[in-house]
């Protein structure tokens, strides 16, 4: 195991008070506050549902710091669309975090995960499970090291059971959680009615923005004094959740005597006008001869929700995204001029201001490993190792 340095001027850090180090390291690299200001979260996460539930936390104000592999990074970063090697989907769901390269199955690399444990205040993981076990970096091993850690490990279909161990993305949560049968129309659906996939990684979010939350729950409970824990979520266990309150309502009642009913989305129907769509509540009947803003206004003058349905490339031209301001103009190093939006939440007192593009590959190793105390000299044996980037 690889010895830790300690920082030039000597200063030894105490384990026992991570979240005071964690605060006075982002004290000295944030640009802006947030509610999650002075809170450090190691992603170890990569591609969908762990990137995004650490960016939620980072547009929070937490520094959060990507452990990326050396030389490939997060597999997402050439993921779709891109410009001068920057994908869009990466440059979303990574801003606002610091990127450090380690090579995870060189013993080095995994000692430095464990230094960088040592002043975090969350790790977040989505490998298969029994992974990090083997690379000496699961939850067990690194609560010896800091007691207070929230760890949070997202999987795709739980810790136990027949499927525990498969590869999982979102189509095959799709496939297991009834979502298709639902597109293709469910009971109502005519029996040659084909099978339907929603074409969004809808489960890798909804994970992500559950996890995100599970994580700030951990960290209320750790500032109540219940100490550090393990926080643990699966795709499968999340999509189940998510569709049960309307898509499984009929499946609910144990036993006789329940009055069932059709899905909630039989109640409204898109409408094609002369010159587009609408969505609204129910209608039956022809509406065709109608302009879309025609109609539109009828039916918010008669108080029955409407909206136009937009193509893709009419979200930026939306009368009501541009007047909240919903997506802003973005400046990459790589990328160049991009539009994205901003976090959801908004708060009175602590918002997060100054966004951050995402990094390239191991842009902050040698920042990251300063903090360490490490000496450039070291960091370049490092280096011819194989360990960082």
């Amino acid at each position: 195991m690889m010895q830790k340095q300690e920082p030039e001027d000597g200063q030894a850090k105490d384990n026992a008070s991570s979240h005071g180090a964690a605060t006075e390291s982002v004290a000295q690299t944030s640009t802006s506050n947030g509610p999650l200001h002075g809170l450090r979260i190691l992603d170890l996460s990569s591609v969908v549902s762990g990137p995004m539930a650490a960016v939620v936390l980072a547009d929070q104000g937490a520094d959060v710091i990507k452990v990326e592999p050396p030389g490939w990074g997060d597999g997402i970063r050439g993921l779709g669309a891109s410009r001068n090697g920057l994908s869009a989907i990466y440059s979303m769901i990574n801003r606002n975090k610091r990127s450090v390269a380690i090579n995870l199955k060189h013993p080095a690399g995994q000692d430095l995960v464990r230094q960088l444990v040592e002043g975090a205040d969350v790790l977040l993981q989505n490998y298969r499970p029994g992974k990090m076990q083997k690379l000496g970096l699961d939850y067990d091993t690194l609560k010896a090291i800091n007691p207070q850690l929230v760890y949070a490990s997202i999987s795709g279909m739980g810790e136990v059971g027949p499927y525990a161990g498969h590869k999982t993305y979102d189509y095959v949560i799709q496939a297991l959680s009834g979502v298709l049968d639902v597109q293709a129309g469910g009971a109502n659906a005519a029996e040659d009615q084909p099978l339907q996939m929603v074409r969004t990684i809808l489960y890798d979010k909804i994970t992500a923005l559950t996890a995100a939350q599970g994580i700030t729950a951990a960290l209320l409970a750790r500032e109540r004094g219940a100490g550090g824990q393990h926080v643990q979520l699966s795709m499968l266990d999340t999509a189940v959740y998510f569709n049960w309150p309307d898509l499984m309502w009929n499946y609910s009642f144990k036993g006789q005597g329940a009055q069932l009913a059709g899905d909630l989305a039989d109640v409204c129907e898109v409408s094609e006008t002369s010159d587009g769509a609408i969505v609204s509540s129910y209608l039956g009947v022809d509406c065709s001869q109608y302009e879309t803003d025609q109609l539109v206004d009828l039916l918010i003058e008669n108080e029955i929700p409407v909206g136009r349905v937009n193509r893709r490339e009419d979200l930026l031209h939306d009368p009501q995204i541009q007047a909240a301001g919903i997506l802003q103009s973005i400046d990459h190093p790589r990328g160049g001029a991009m539009l994205q939006p901003r976090a959801a939440v908004r708060f009175s007192e602590t918002q997060h201001v100054g966004n951050t593009p995402s990094a390239d590959l191991g842009e902050h190793t040698v920042e990251i490993l300063s903090d360490l105390g490490f000496t450039f000299a070291q960091m370049q044996d490092l280096a011819k190792q194989g360990v960082i980037a």
